[in-house]
This record gives C-alpha cells, sequence and structure tokens, in this order.
C-alpha cells in the first residue's frame, strides 16, 4: 500500500538561465522542432484511435475503452480503504516520533494530541463496518498499541525509542495480515470486473487487450495492479524486486503519477508508437524506452570516472 499521491506544484516560472538556454520560439529551429512535435502528437492520436479494447486502472476505477464506448467498474472496495487507514496509523507513529532525543516540541505534542482524538473516534467506528471477526480484533489491536503509545509519550514528555522500537515491531504481524487482506480486495475486485467485461469480448480482442496503471510517484515495484494485469494478460510478471525482468512487457503499461484518464491513454498509445518506431530505427522495440543520450552518457561517464554501471542488485548481498 503506497502512500497518497501529492498534487503537482504549478510550474515555476522561467529563469534568467533557462530563458538564456532555450532557443527562442520563432527561431527556425525551435519551428522545425515544433512541427516534428506536432507530427508526433497527431500520429500518437491516431494509435490511440486504432487501439484494440484497452482497460486504464486509476485509483479506485477500471475503465475499459471498447469498440467507441467507455465503460467503468470497481477496482477495489470500501474494505481495502478501512485496512489501509488503520495500517497508516502505527506508521505514521513511527515517521513522527523516530529519532526524537529532546522533549516534545508545541508542533509534535499538537500532532499527538490530534492523532489521539482521531484514533479513538476511528475506533469507536470499528463495530459499525461489518468485518470478520478476525479482521475487526486486528484492527482493534493495532489502533488499542497506538494509542497506548501515544498516551504514554504525551504523559512523559518524550519518545523512549526503545520503547517505539518495540512497537512497531510488535505491529509488524498485524499490518502485514491487513496488507495482504487490501491486496486480496483488490484482486478479487479487479478480477471480477476484467472477467465481466472479457466475457464480452471476442477472441481477437482478448488477444489485444491491453492494460494502463497509474501509478503514484516513485511507485513502488510489484504494483498490485500491475502485477495482476501482467499475469491475466501474459505478459512479464513483476513480482518482488530481485525477480523483476529488466525487459517490459507489451501488453501492461505503469503511468507514473498520471491520474488524469486521458493521459493514461495517451501515455499507452504513446509506448505503442515509440516500440513501432525504436523497431523500425534501432531494431529493437525497447531502445526508445531510455534516453536516447543514455549510451552516450554511459560512456563518456564511464571515461570520466574510470568506472561502468552495474545492474540493479549487483554487488549486494
Amino acid at each position: 500500500m503506497g502512500g497518497p499521491a501529492s498534487p503537482s506544484p504549478p510550474p515555476e516560472p522561467p529563469s534568467d538561465v533557462a530563458r538564456a538556454v532555450a532557443l527562442e520560439a520563432e527561431d527556425p529551429l525551435s519551428v522545425l522542432n515544433q512541427a516534428f512535435r506536432d507530427a508526433y502528437a497527431a500520429r500518437r492520436e491516431a494509435e490511440r484511435s486504432r487501439l484494440g479494447p484497452v482497460i486504464a486502472q486509476i485509483d479506485d476505477v477500471l475503465i475499459l475503452r471498447m469498440r467507441g464506448q467507455r465503460f467503468e467498474a470497481p477496482a477495489r472496495t470500501r474494505r481495502y480503504h478501512e485496512y489501509k487507514a488503520v495500517t497508516h496509523v502505527p506508521l505514521a507513529l513511527q515517521v513522527l516520533l523516530a529519532g526524537q532525543q529532546d522533549p516534545l516540541d508545541e508542533e509534535t505534542r499538537t500532532r499527538l494530541t490530534t492523532l489521539r482524538r482521531l484514533i479513538t473516534a476511528a475506533s469507536r467506528s470499528l463495530d459499525t463496518r461489518g468485518l470478520p471477526a478476525d479482521a475487526l480484533a486486528r484492527q482493534h489491536r493495532l489502533l488499542d498499541a497506538s494509542l497506548a503509545l501515544v498516551t504514554s509519550v504525551l504523559a512523559s514528555n518524550h519518545v523512549p525509542q526503545a520503547e517505539l522500537s518495540a512497537f512497531i515491531h510488535a505491529q509488524v504481524p498485524d499490518l502485514m495480515k491487513n496488507a495482504e487482506d487490501a491486496a486480496r480486495d483488490q484482486i478479487d475486485t479487479m478480477h471480477a470486473s476484467v472477467e465481466a467485461w472479457r466475457r464480452q469480448m471476442t477472441a481477437e480482442e482478448r488477444g489485444q487487450l491491453r492494460a494502463v496503471v497509474a501509478a503514484s510517484h516513485m511507485s513502488r515495484p510489484g504494483n498490485v495492479a500491475a502485477q495482476y494485469f501482467s499475469i491475466t494478460l501474459g505478459d512479464t510478471w513483476e513480482g518482488r524486486f530481485q525477480e523483476e525482468d529488466l525487459h517490459p512487457g507489451k501488453r501492461v503499461l505503469s503511468s507514473e503519477a498520471t491520474f488524469d484518464e486521458p493521459a493514461a491513454f495517451a501515455l499507452l498509445a504513446t509506448h505503442v508508437l515509440d516500440a513501432r518506431t525504436s523497431q523500425g530505427i534501432f531494431g529493437e522495440e525497447a531502445r526508445m524506452a531510455r534516453d536516447l543520450l543514455a549510451d552516450a552518457a554511459e560512456r563518456i561517464l564511464a571515461g570520466m570516472f574510470q568506472t561502468s554501471p552495474q545492474p540493479p542488485g549487483a554487488g549486494t548481498p
């Protein structure tokens, strides 16, 4: 369960240095480059219109575009968010209190006082949510332990780090069980939605089906939706980080920090167009997935610093 996505701040106006470096809009090379961008955008839109069925997972919703129509279905239920919200409470206390050696400052005391009130209210709401008995007991354990820690820290006005460490490690089994239940909720919900759609597709459409997953900035490896689509569409299945394939599949794409529906589908069209273009130019579909300057940069840096790049995980135990 990743952290919440933060909205992008408005762009800063260009600095004097940036203005000095950039080509002026009327520069012939700038005009020529814009013509390339316009041609690319037109081809990408044409590619998007020709795509077969495409599913986008954007937060709690699955969106299918097929035969010129748009359909929605759930990707998760409220259970996912209930487990996630409770899981974040011990994590918040670890983030807030780790490394606090001095008496609490006023800001920390205020945050803890607010958390104590919110935890109490949340705990009182648990019995009304219809949770299974074992899950309900687990949520109570997590919130009760968190409340006890907050009360202790506020009373003593400091954070014994040994006490904090013991608290967070004691919560790990329940945290991980919440994570499992949240993952199961999402997978079961997505599978029901996707299978209902697949039953309405022809065999050819099922073979063309692609998916794009909207992931938060710096999304963690093993995104639930990306794993689900990869295995159900027969693409490269990403599991544990050290087992992930360095060559991405062709039918599932993660769209980092793109929670806008048109942008998510446009990104998939970009991926398809770039793969075709890359194959035509370089004889390698994935080449344009890397920066065009990447190979030259590696050679220059290797010579400058007398070293060479290593694949992920190289040199680690």
